[in-house]
């Protein structure tokens, strides 16, 4: 494994966010509330509009030059005040998986959101049934707020669980002690 970095992808990169974006809704249709047909007809002016936008932002994670993995934060259509921040779209190659690497996605995240002072909180989802998702939502300081019925792009109804941070409670990290696991590694591994 060459050298892991995450960062923001440039509506220039368009082309390589869809085809990883349309990967990732193929190979797990039962964890994205858009479905791969959906995704499919976009046109490559609405994936670059995807990418980054005065209200939301999508990050890439790259081993060396190679896309392993994506994220995403938007503002809540939810909120009209537009104080809320949405997590979505995150999805690292399987190879890539279990060693830490999610910790990046929220990172690169929760710190773009700090750098826009409109937003108050955090909001993010998973299935009911998705515990990796639950683990890392909940290390990262997110609190339960509720749960809704949905039925997800694979055809099964299965709750959609809702979490919340208010985003004062997040530590920039630079601000993180160091004695974190990684230590100073908070942009590389």
């Amino acid at each position: 494994m060459n050298s892991v970095i995450i960062r923001a992808l440039d509506p220039a990169e368009w082309a390589v966010f869809r085809d990883f974006r349309l990967q990732a809704l193929r190979a797990a249709p039962c964890v994205f509330i858009t479905s791969y047909d959906e995704a499919l007809v976009r046109t490559p002016e609405e994936w670059q509009d995807t990418i980054k936008g005065p209200a939301h932002q999508v990050f890439g994670l790259f081993d060396g030059e190679l896309l392993i993995g994506i994220t995403a934060a938007f503002t809540s259509c939810e909120d009209p005040s537009g104080e809320t921040a949405l997590l979505a779209m995150s999805f690292i190659l399987p190879k890539y998986r279990g060693i830490g690497l999610s910790r990046l996605l929220y990172e690169a995240r929760l710190d773009w959101i700090r750098t826009n002072p409109h937003f108050k909180r955090v909001v993010v989802s998973h299935r009911l049934s998705n515990e990796v998702s639950r683990r890392a939502i909940q290390r990262r300081g997110f609190r339960p707020t509720g749960r809704a019925s949905r039925t997800w792009p694979d055809g099964v109804s299965e709750d959609e669980v809702w979490y919340e941070l208010p985003i004062s409670n997040y530590l920039r990290s630079e601000e993180r002690p160091r004695s974190h696991p990684f230590g100073a590694l908070s942009r590389r591994l």
